[in-house]
């Protein structure tokens, strides 16, 4: 029993060993050990950047964060970062460093941005920090900002649109409602029935407009006729004196009388006709035409 104990003590301790000098080869591997030259900046705020941290020189891994250390700068707390570039770059001295996220879901990294000098930075300078941009940082003050545009602008402007669009809503409905009135009287006198009475009316209508034009033609002849017993009664006139000429002012009277019921005639019979010509292209007008109007403009 004592040895199994001794056994498993063994195991554990070579297992162990092996597991810490394989963390001390990947520590090798990656090169956080490595010497290289050192430079130092300094950023008011420091988050997600720790010992270890990628250094880039323009997108290009040069090195890591050797440390990290709170120090005081213009009686304000900043935060000095000693950069260990392994890999040697000529770095310009108007060049600065930022804190760069280069995806959402990425940790931060120091980023050293070129300059254009010609002059460079010695290895333990310190290189300007610029600016930081972080994105989670960017994007809740986005949505903060945001918000506050909704509440002050958005919300306002959908009330007022709401307010001013609600009359118009109501003109709409009540058109609609007219309309469908409007519809519902225009198929019911366009039923199937007053079609057919609408057939008979324009049949009657052109029945009339021939009776009409026959009897025009009837008093035409009548004319005619009364014209020649007017010449016939001239000389009667001239033989029977004063009782002859009054009987010709009575048939001229008559005549005149007669001229004009065959005037009013003929224009009855076109109006007739205009009448029926109309219904049959447009049976609509006798719902859309206005009452007639006296001379004074009134409607009858």
């Amino acid at each position: 029993m004592k040895r199994d104990n001794v056994n498993y003590l063994l195991v554990g301790s070579f297992v162990l060993l092996m597991a810490a000098v394989l963390s001390y080869a990947l520590y090798r591997i990656t090169g956080h050990s490595a010497k290289g030259d050192i430079y130092t900046t300094h950023f008011a705020n420091v988050a997600g950047i720790k010992e270890g941290t990628v250094v880039t020189y323009e997108g290009f891994e040069v090195g890591n964060v050797a440390g990290v250390a709170p120090v005081v700068r213009d009686k304000r707390t900043a935060y000095r970062i000693t950069l260990n570039l392994r890999k040697p770059v000529s770095i310009p001295i108007d060049s600065h460093a930022i804190i760069a996220t280069p995806g959402l879901l990425s940790v931060p990294m120091i980023e050293i941005k070129e300059g254009r000098a010609t002059e460079l930075l010695a290895a333990g300078s310190d290189i300007p920090g610029g600016v930081s941009v972080n994105l989670m940082e960017s994007v809740a003050t986005l949505a903060t900002d945001l918000g506050k545009i909704t509440e002050t602008s958005l919300k306002p402007m959908l009330a007022q649109i709401n307010k001013d669009i609600t009359p118009a809503m109501t003109d709409l409905r009540s058109m609609l409602e007219r309309t469908n009135r409007m519809v519902v009287r225009v198929e019911a006198l366009f039923n199937e029935e007053n079609v057919k009475h609408w057939g008979r009316l324009l049949q009657n209508a052109d029945g009339a407009s021939a009776n009409a034009l026959k009897l025009s033609a009837s008093l035409a002849s009548l004319h005619a006729e009364m014209d020649a017993l007017v010449k016939d009664s001239r000389g009667l006139v001239s033989n029977t004196g004063v009782v002859v000429t009054s009987t010709g002012v009575d048939l001229k009277e008559s005549l005149r009388r007669v001229d004009a019921t065959l005037y009013q005639l003929e224009a009855a019979g076109r109006n007739i006709n205009e009448f029926s010509r109309t219904i049959r292209e447009n049976p609509a007008a006798l719902i859309n035409s206005r009452p007639p109007t006296d001379a004074a403009g009134a409607p009858q």
